[in-house]
């Protein structure tokens, strides 16, 4: 009489192809975790820059106008007709502002706007120096082991009106022809 084994369990075989199997599942939701981290922690420094340099902007508006007015004139060569430049403000360096990993620094510069230089000539030439561009530039070094260090900038932009012009509607007048 002969008996025939029936075999109730796995061999070695099944066992190594199963393993290999779950690990061709497993290897791609693996690498996903790894890249959304790094895409995480990228988006963070970004959205630092984005706070810092919103904050400066919230800084700059916050002073009056002819101040602002005042810095850019004053680092003319004639404040009462230029030529006016775009002004670069001191950079600013903060360790409080660091992540592990991450320096940040940041650059405020004020211009008249839509024209940098206005027209001394021109009628309406106090009326071209009723708005100012306050752009910041966040400047920011990204630090990962093994890796080469990665320069970034982010940069925010304002406009702003002189508060004394009410509702922005200007209107400039010139000599009529008769």
């Amino acid at each position: 009489m002969k008996l025939n084994k029936k075999s109730s369990g796995a061999t070695l075989i099944e066992i190594l192809i199963a393993i290999c199997l779950a690990s061709l599942v497993m290897l791609p939701m693996i690498l996903i975790f790894s890249v959304t981290e790094k895409v995480t922690y990228k988006s963070i420094n970004e959205v630092v820059a984005c706070n810092l340099a919103l904050q400066k902007i919230e800084e700059l508006k916050s002073r009056p106008f002819e101040d602002l007015k005042q810095i850019i004139e004053q680092a003319s060569d004639d404040p009462e007709e230029g030529p006016f430049k775009e002004v670069v403000l001191p950079l600013e360096l903060n360790g409080v502002w660091n992540t592990p990993g991450v320096e940040y620094a940041r650059e405020p510069r004020l211009s008249f706007y839509p024209y940098v230089d206005p027209d001394p000539t021109k009628a309406d030439f106090e009326l071209q120096k009723r708005r100012i561009r306050i752009r910041v530039i966040v400047k920011f070094i990204e630090r990962v082991s093994g890796m080469k260090d990665t320069h970034k900038n982010f940069e925010l932009s304002t406009i702003i009106s002189d508060e004394t012009l009410g509702s922005g509607l200007n209107a400039s007048f010139s000599a009529g022809i008769r």
